[in-house]
């Protein structure tokens, strides 16, 4: 059973939701109709094993759910289209990364650079139950 099954189980065990909410969420974690499921699939990642997809899932007791999408290779392009900013134009753009606490230089970015941060993707997954039962779930498959 996936982690946020659990959860929204667990929710209802202890009574901080009601079962109307938690069949409205259980109903929300099913997926749509011919979009692929990577808690069910894990051979959705690349044939080199690099993720394909950024997903941002929200399990909102609320109801506003969140799941979102994003496919790596835009990282890829965007990252390609840095090298089409004049330099004076970089060196803003560093300064005020640089002053909101970003001090990355895009200049600096290569495409293996850009290959080394997909593949640590593939590790990374961030999981937040918060108070009030929400729970936050980012990761790449």
């Amino acid at each position: 059973m996936n982690p946020e099954r659990l959860r929204i189980l667990d929710l209802l065990a202890t009574g901080k939701i009601t079962a109307e909410e938690a069949d409205r969420l259980l109903d929300a974690l099913k997926p749509r109709p011919g979009a692929p499921n990577p808690d069910e699939n894990p051979s959705q990642t690349a044939p080199t094993g690099l993720p394909k997809f950024m997903y941002v899932k929200v399990i909102s007791v609320a109801g506003d759910n969140v799941n979102v999408k994003i496919p790596l290779s835009l990282v890829r392009a965007g990252l390609k289209l840095t090298s089409l900013i004049p330099p004076q134009a970089m060196d803003q753009i560093n300064k005020s990364m640089s002053e909101h606490g970003m001090s990355i230089d895009l200049s600096n970015l290569k495409g293996e650079d850009v290959e080394d941060l997909i593949t640590a993707l593939r590790e990374m997954e961030i999981n937040v139950d918060a108070k009030n039962g929400d729970n936050i779930r980012v990761y790449c498959a």
